[in-house]
């Protein structure tokens, strides 16, 4: 089996997405963003063929258009993947409830938080039990703030804190106030390294919230992985990018901006706060 370059893989356990109030900058459960989302869960015959198919040393997260949480075979699907690096990203009401199936289960949780959440009494009640539940336990957690804040009694819990800049409630493929990070190979880490799998078994070349399927590369109730990622649609994808010329790759990239690379979110900084660094000293002039 040949998936060079395979670096990390997302795969949707569900498309449904059951927090009570929706997260406003997420269009992936707005049915006027995202008209053509439908809703499932994957069957365990199509994610124990992904995972006959993959190798311990790839990164197998659980996240696209849902909740992964909501599977109602949470277990048996995480337990497929011991040995393998797992990370799992939730709003994190379910936490408590399903915390035997998720201890000693995956690597790393973590559980989005924003400044408002309507959630939030319920999301820290939730996370604060799980972490008492799981004690030294895998999985890790950690807590991502998007945008400028959050409930403060999620920041008393103890757990590592992450700072996302806030998305366009369009897609993630963009940031609300910025551009994002571009890494020094000026290429998109996600088209060369980070396919997703959707609920359904279809292949994509990244895990942005694509409304029109215009990252679809094929599927695997028809196809073996290997043969998708080493097909020509990808690989001309792959090549459009490397020549810089993104842009006529699809109409997803297109109009992107995201190159695989998360940006922090970092408070802003008053002048007269700003330190200046020391002038250089030339050596040998007077």
């Amino acid at each position: 089996m040949s998936l060079s370059g395979l670096a990390q893989i997302s795969i949707e356990l569900s498309s449904t997405c059951d927090k009570t109030h929706l997260c406003t900058f997420c269009g992936h459960q707005d049915e006027n963003i995202n008209p053509n989302l439908q809703f499932g869960h994957m069957a365990l015959p199509l994610l124990q063929s992904i995972r006959a198919q993959l190798e311990p040393g790839v990164v197998v997260s659980f996240h696209r258009d849902g909740e992964s949480t909501t599977h109602p075979r949470l277990r048996e699907c995480l337990s497929l993947f011991h040995g393998f690096t797992t990370s799992l990203v939730t709003h994190g009401l379910n936490l408590a409830r399903r915390a035997d199936e998720l201890i000693e289960n995956c690597t790393t949780i973590t559980v989005s938080a924003f400044r408002g959440d309507a959630d939030r009494d319920a999301q820290y009640e939730s996370v604060s039990a799980f972490l008492k539940r799981k004690g030294d336990r895998l999985p890790r957690v950690q807590l991502k703030i998007v945008g400028d804040g959050c409930d403060e009694r999620l920041l008393t819990l103890g757990v590592p804190v992450l700072r996302r800049l806030i998305h366009t409630p369009s897609g993630n493929t963009k940031y609300a106030h910025r551009l994002p990070t571009v890494p020094e190979c000026g290429i998109c880490l996600d088209a060369l390294h980070r396919p997703s799998v959707d609920w359904r078994g279809r292949v994509f070349l990244c895990n942005r919230l694509d409304t029109t399927d215009a990252g679809f590369l094929g599927d695997l109730n028809q196809e073996t992985l290997e043969a998708i990622w080493n097909g020509q649609k990808r690989q001309a994808s792959v090549k459009l990018h490397q020549q810089g010329h993104r842009h006529l790759v699809n109409s997803l990239c297109a109009s992107c901006t995201f190159y695989g690379v998360p940006s922090e979110w970092q408070p802003p900084v008053a002048a007269e706060t700003v330190s200046h660094p020391t002038p250089l000293i030339q050596i040998g002039v007077r």
